[in-house]
């Protein structure tokens, strides 16, 4: 029986997963239940059905078996949440099929979720690209964390790397690493990627650096400052400051070889100034190697 004023799995905030049916919805399944295991939640699984209308010949819409449709995905879910209920027992795992556009579906169960988790890839060459914009979409604005599970991903242990730049975004995804990681037993390597000033487009004015062990002993002290607070909270995660000299995308990519999930913050300064803006964090979701969160 709970103690008095126990806060039970069932009345605290879900891990949502964004299910598909694909490998890559698969592994990111695999990877909510795990978590949730350790952080004591429970899963909701969502699997989001587009309207099943199709187009004739003659360009006129048609409505096709709704019921039929629907019965599918609930067979879908329910073969995956079987799966799951075998290998993560102690974990509550609940199933809903919605029908829609899946980007504002997600992102109305992201905003009362802990966490959104999505796999990378979806299936075939049209769901690649839908995959990617809902991913891509989803990590940018939703509410709450978003984590991108590569396809093929399987656990295996290493540190939670976090990209640090400074920013306050970079602040909760400093904070977020922390918490995952003292839930897994594992460490937390803090990284900072600075470079020399470079254009960012035609007519740029750069001021001149003339002391650039300044600015990687600047670029120290943001990293130092960022952890700090963590490292007390924390005090049973061993933590690693990394201050590299490079660009974020190659760094950080890099970082996640060996490293059991990358954190980086969805809006940050320099280089990890967007998702949506610059290619470094479109890198990040696809050539990572490990699981991505993505935390506002």
């Amino acid at each position: 029986m709970d103690e008095p004023g126990t806060v039970r799995p069932l009345d605290r905030p879900p891990i949502v997963v964004g299910y598909d049916g694909s490998s890559a919805s698969d592994a990111a399944a695999r990877w909510a239940a795990g978590t949730a295991q350790r952080l004591g939640r429970r899963v909701r699984m969502v699997h989001v059905m587009p309207w099943p209308v199709m187009r004739s010949t003659s360009g006129t819409s048609v409505l096709v078996g709704r019921d039929v449709l629907g019965h599918a995905a609930e067979r879908l879910l329910e073969k995956a949440c079987r799966h799951l209920r075998a290998d993560y027992p102690e974990v509550a795992i609940e199933a809903d099929v919605a029908i829609g556009d899946p980007v504002p579906i997600l992102s109305r169960e992201g905003a009362g979720a802990l966490m959104l988790v999505l796999g990378s890839r979806g299936l075939g060459e049209v769901r690649e690209e839908i995959a990617g914009s809902v991913m891509t979409h989803l990590a940018t604005h939703a509410a709450c964390p978003v984590v991108v599970v590569p396809t093929g991903w399987s656990a295996r242990p290493g540190d939670v790397v976090v990209g640090v730049d400074g920013s306050a975004y970079s602040s909760s995804a400093v904070e977020f690493g922390f918490r995952l990681a003292e839930a897994a037993g594992v460490g937390v390597r803090a990284v900072l990627a600075w470079h020399d000033p470079q254009s960012t487009g035609p007519g740029d004015m750069l001021f001149p650096v003339s002391d650039l062990d300044a600015l990687e002993e600047d670029s120290g002290a943001v990293l130092g400052a960022a952890v700090a607070g963590q490292a007390v909270d924390h005090p049973d995660v061993k933590t690693t400051e990394k201050l590299v000299h490079g660009l974020a995308a190659k760094v950080l990519v890099d970082e996640s070889r060996d490293a059991s999930l990358l954190v980086v913050g969805s809006h940050g300064l320099g280089l990890l100034r967007s998702l949506l803006l610059g290619s470094v964090s479109r890198a990040i979701l696809r050539h990572a190697t490990c699981p991505v969160a993505v935390v506002r």
